[in-house]
């Protein structure tokens, strides 16, 4: 489909399918440049506070802090109130001598990151320059990662690979299907705290020791060198890009006008006794207990890996450099070929062509109405998880319906959302997204409480910034679309956080309790567990019975017992 309305107008009926999803009321507003953003606010340790916070200029790229004239964190219920805190050309104010405001790698806020990348065999990424360029910005935006980060890479075609600590496959990204089984057992070792049996390295070797236990091999990594030099020499191969797997499975050949002419990595030829075989094989597995193949999207695997393995504390973001395409990519070269059914015995040419395009945009359509659950699902769980997406759309290949669909899962989730309209851009749009993950703020102070004020339940927070625009190189959006540089207005939307309750000695020991339940869990087996404890429950019952069995057996002797005469 390389062809195929790349740049056109969306039609009407993608467009009656695509504005209800648009058009719902998102809880994190989108990108409005230029913009103060809160990211997240940590009110655990109250009355002691801590906020992320982003601050972007009309380009999307980052303010340092040293162009903040002013940053201060109001109270958005009470805009004429004094500031929480106020910061002056990074300093704060004399009320909090105490705040800090330091960038998340200096303030050891590590990211829990995974980095989702296009690498199908689009001509442009593996015979033009798109590729080499895209790989460059990769290789450049990696050394963002700082000291303390846990990342994965997701390189994805036809196949899923991402980076294994697992034996023998340190040097390449890996099959996520084929070391299924292999990442379960690590994943089931990781939980257990035991000793890692598939962990690459030498328990006498200083130099190359095991994986401390705790860690899941096919998770988030420590060595971000690793990840990023087998991400630099991932090539690019398959046609059917599975980034969100829409639409019935990709072996199906009823998915298709006719068989497509290439192999589908992992499944090979679309023929008649290779898709026999194949059934045979998924069946097996089916009966076997075994995941099936083709069933996890790219984006769905990330979301796992990092639910599986982010720890408290870590940042925990999705970065997307795609161009949103999601299945055969030359299906209109193929209708084309082989005109679908009601397509077949048109002579006249237009009406061919038209019949065709008809027929592809209903299937676009039910992909969207596909992707309107989908995507109900995932931010339901990223907004839950705390994870944000930051998405980079490759617009010199994409089409405009797919990369909006990138634009929403950013925007929507509370990342930033950036085009590469050229190739040319692609290198400066991947390094401002990962600047902008290293370059996130942190701001630390203590609330300061009038004496005998309640403690508040909630807060609604904004921020308020002023920005030096010769330290910033800002440059505002004008209200005609043009960039010039006039002074920038900053004042996020308000961001509202529970105030926890003080952690009482009675709350403190039931949290201790159910601590060393679920370490018991995990040590016999949830399903051990539950056995062992019907088992102690009816023998508990059984003895609670015999006791209760013998007072009233003693009760009635005593009233049997017949009075003593009096002599």
């Amino acid at each position: 489909m390389t062809h195929f309305a790349r740049r056109a107008p969306p039609m009407v009926l993608l467009l009656l399918v695509a504005l209800p999803l648009l058009a719902e009321t998102p809880p994190v507003p989108p990108i409005a440049l230029p913009q103060a953003r809160i990211d997240a606010i940590d009110a655990s340790q109250w009355p002691k506070l801590r906020i992320l916070a982003t601050i972007l200029d009309a380009t999307g790229r980052l303010v340092p802090p040293k162009a903040l004239k002013k940053l201060a964190v109001v109270d958005a219920r009470k805009p004429s109130a004094p500031p929480l805190v106020l910061y002056r050309q990074g300093k704060p104010d004399e009320a909090h001598k105490d705040a800090t405001l330091q960038t998340r790698d200096k303030a050891g806020v590590p990211l829990a990151a995974m980095v989702v990348v296009a690498g199908y065999q689009h001509e442009a990424m593996r015979d033009g320059t798109l590729g080499p360029r895209l790989r460059d910005a990769l290789v450049a935006g990696w050394k963002q990662f700082a000291a303390g980060d846990r990342v994965n890479a997701l390189w994805y075609g036809d196949r899923l690979y991402r980076s294994h600590a697992l034996k023998g496959h340190l040097g390449a990204l890996d099959d996520v299907e084929t070391r299924a089984e292999a990442c379960q057992t690590a994943l089931a070792e990781a939980r257990a705290g035991v000793a890692l049996t598939l962990g690459a390295g030498d328990a006498n070797d200083p130099n190359n020791p095991l994986p401390l236990r705790g860690t899941w091999l096919c998770g988030l990594q420590d060595d971000a060198k690793r990840v990023g030099a087998q991400l630099k020499t991932a090539t690019f191969k398959g046609h059917f890009p599975r980034l969100f797997a829409l639409g019935p499975p990709f072996y199906d050949v009823k998915r298709y006008c006719a068989p497509p002419p290439e192999e589908l990595e992992g499944f090979g030829p679309f023929e008649a006794h290779n898709a026999a075989r194949q059934q045979d094989a998924r069946d097996r597995d089916a009966t076997a207990g075994k995941p099936a193949a083709f069933a996890a999207s790219a984006f769905d695997e990330a979301i796992a890996t990092l639910l599986l393995d982010a720890r408290p504390g870590e940042e925990p973001v999705i970065v997307l450099v795609s161009d949103g395409r999601d299945g055969y990519f030359r299906e209109l070269d193929l209708c084309e070929a082989h005109p679908p059914k009601n397509c077949q015995g048109l002579v006249d040419k237009l009406q061919l062509k038209a019949c065709i395009g008809a027929f592809l945009d209903q299937r676009v359509a039910a992909s969207q109405v596909e992707f309107k659950a989908r995507a109900t699902h995932w931010l339901g769980v990223l907004r839950a998880a705390g994870i944000r997406v930051f998405a980079v759309g490759l617009g010199a290949i994409g089409r405009d319906f797919e990369l909006e669909r990138l634009r929403l899962l950013a925007e929507r989730s509370g990342g930033t959302w950036r085009l590469a309209a050229t190739e040319d851009a692609v290198g400066q749009e991947v390094l401002a997204t990962m600047a902008e993950l290293s370059g996130q703020l942190v701001l630390d102070f203590q609330q300061v409480q009038d004496d005998g004020a309640d403690r508040p339940t909630a807060l609604n927070l904004a921020l308020d910034v002023d920005v030096d625009p010769a330290l910033a190189r800002v440059r505002v959006r004008a209200a005609d679309g043009q960039i010039g540089d006039a002074r920038p207005k900053f004042r996020s939307a308000a961001r509202a956080a529970v105030v926890p309750e003080p952690v009482s000695t009675r709350m403190a020991a039931e949290a201790t309790m159910r601590g060393k339940i679920a370490q018991i869990q995990d040590f016999l087996g949830y399903r051990t567990y539950l056995v062992l404890c019907w088992v102690l429950a009816i023998v508990a019952g059984v003895m609670a019975l015999g006791l209760i069995a013998l007072v009233v057996l003693k009760l009635v002797r005593r009233l049997r017992k017949p009075p003593v005469q009096g002599g």
